[in-house]
């Protein structure tokens, strides 16, 4: 299975578009919150499954802020982050995956991606596809899954380049 996940995109999406139009492989639709909306429009544009959380830009909607995931056998939580204090450090949000007995954590947030593993757990942010912060490039992440683990890459999409795998 191959995810796209984005996070953190605000009403922003022309980036977003052009790289789910140039994938020729692609499962899902994850979005991590902060114009929740947006991804109504991708997964009717695209015709995929989608997955998706509120963020806190997600005034009173119904919308979940978290929830758990299994793909492939993988269980991820999803969650924006701003609850896990994820601008200041990411113990929180570690332990928190921890407690609830996943394989990853994906999040967004802070609009500046990253991906790691702590031991058992993987932590995926993809950046924003739209305002990136700290320096940060316009960035998504797309995920392979299967039976054997997580795979990540983040994608910088103002060039064709992959930042970083894990």
């Amino acid at each position: 299975m191959v995810l796209a996940v984005i996070s953190d995109t605000h009403g922003i999406l022309t980036l977003v578009r052009k790289k789910l139009k140039e994938l020729k492989e692609l499962d899902y639709i994850i979005h991590l919150g902060d114009n929740a909306q947006d991804a109504f429009q991708l997964t009717g544009e695209f015709k995929l499954p989608l997955e998706y959380v509120k963020g806190n830009c997600d005034f009173p909607t119904k919308e979940e802020l978290e929830k758990i995931i299994e793909i492939e056998g993988q269980k991820i939580l999803l969650t924006h982050g701003h609850r896990y204090y994820v601008k200041y450090e990411y113990q929180t949000i570690l332990e928190k995956g921890r407690e609830l007995g996943v394989k990853a954590v994906f999040f967004g947030h802070t609009h500046v991606p990253m991906v790691s593993r702590h031991e058992d757990i993987l932590l995926l942010n993809p950046g924003s596809p739209s305002l990136p912060r700290e320096g940060s490039k316009k960035t998504m992440a797309l995920v392979t899954i299967d039976k054997t683990g997580i795979y990540p890459r983040l994608v910088n999409l103002e060039e064709v380049s992959v930042l970083k795998e894990a």
